[in-house]
């Protein structure tokens, strides 16, 4: 082991010596200035003995310093090297369990927030922000826009899923503030809105209504994906993960765990999920985070991916920087939802769909942050 070197460590065919000497070494690079080399070795050291507190705080403190915030966003550091990809306990699809090798990126801390959406692509804030480029109807033929329409219509389940305080999804017509319901005759007032449909549980009634802490729901994946390319420039790529990109960044630097978090199966205070009857999202930051600082890698919203799906893709998925079939019809989602049980929560969890499912409150994503030039072979 070279003192001051990290390539060795970038192999799945990698000996790692003892957590000690891993921590040691990035105490030297890190006095060197050398945060990104030392990461790599501090996730090392954590993936040794991922329940060594004093591992994982130097490990914690060295990747705070690596976090990002660009766009509104916070992005947190995930560090170059390989990981074990699959579960062969689990589903199929998830088999054969699989080294993989990967460069460094960012990724969010949370899924996308509706409002953070809205001021990305420069939309009036939520909830009744539309693009401002053209009308709902045709000024001629009267007729609806099909881009617009459909937003609109997703915009009635955000309404009822992606607002701060609520506790419980209601009709959406509940959740427009204030509006007024009128009668025929023009001008005589029927009733607002919360008088025709009740009021909107939520858990401080006197606060403003906000779009900020919940995930974007009922997102198509081209939505996703064109939020990435928009922001993208000839330095920085923003995108959707890989599939492999998004495992490694939910297993926080743990080794064959089921969770986030370890083995332990999920709880209410753990993650969001089981919760199909509930009608409602709870803000992901009110989960505590994984070892790269994530919150809300199981449950809550499925994340769409970069990658297509198919079922028996691993048993041929190259070593280095796997991107997914090509020719695959479907995109894949991971991460299970607030709705999903424990099973479908687990890191290692695949399904797939058509890249134009929308209109769902259970799928939602993140953005990866990656820098030219920082591929490592």
């Amino acid at each position: 082991m070279n003192a001051l070197d990290t390539e060795w460590l970038l192999s799945a065919d990698r000996v790692l010596p003892s957590a000690a000497e891993l921590l040691t070494l990035a105490a030297n690079l890190t006095a060197k200035g050398e945060l990104e080399k030392a990461a790599i070795a501090c996730d090392a050291a954590c993936s040794v003995a991922p329940d060594d507190p004093d591992i994982a705080s130097a490990r914690a403190l060295l990747l705070d310093r690596l976090r990002i915030v660009e766009h509104g966003l916070v992005f947190r550091y995930v560090p170059a090297g390989p990981f074990l990809m699959g579960a062969e306990d689990g589903d199929p699809d998830e088999r054969p369990v699989h080294a993989v090798e990967l460069d460094p990126f960012w990724i969010t801390e949370v899924p996308i927030t509706w409002s953070a959406y809205h001021a990305l692509v420069g939309w009036p804030p939520p909830p009744a922000g539309l693009p401002q480029h053209k009308p709902m109807r045709d000024p001629k033929t009267g007729k609806f826009d099909d881009e617009l329409f459909s937003l609109y219509n997703d915009h009635k389940i955000r309404r009822q899923y992606c607002e701060s305080e609520t506790i419980r999804a209601c009709d959406w017509h509940a959740h427009a503030p204030e509006q007024a319901w009128r009668s025929g005759r023009s001008g005589e007032h029927v009733a607002t809105s919360r008088e025709l449909f009740g009021e909107v549980p939520r858990t401080d009634p006197a606060r403003p209504w906000t779009y900020d802490q919940k995930p974007m729901v009922a997102v198509s994946w081209a939505q996703a994906n064109a939020l990435g390319k928009a922001l993208s420039n000839d330095r920085v790529t923003y995108r959707l993960p890989t599939e492999a990109e998004w495992e490694k960044a939910a297993r926080g630097g743990r080794v064959g765990c089921r969770y986030p978090w370890g083995d332990d199966p999920p709880t209410p205070e753990l993650c969001d999920f089981g919760r199909f009857e509930a009608f409602s999202i709870r803000p992901p930051q009110g989960f505590p985070p994984n070892g790269y600082g994530l919150h809300g890698m199981s449950g809550g919203v499925r994340e769409w991916t970069a990658d297509g799906y198919d079922a028996a893709y691993y048993a041929e998925s190259p070593r280095a920087r796997p991107t997914g079939p090509a020719t695959a019809t479907q995109r894949v989602l991971r991460g299970g939802s607030w709705a999903d049980c424990a099973w479908a929560v687990r890191v290692s969890f695949r399904m797939g769909l058509p890249p134009e499912k929308a209109s769902d409150p259970t799928i939602g994503f993140r953005l990866l942050r990656t820098v030219r030039g920082t591929t490592r072979r």
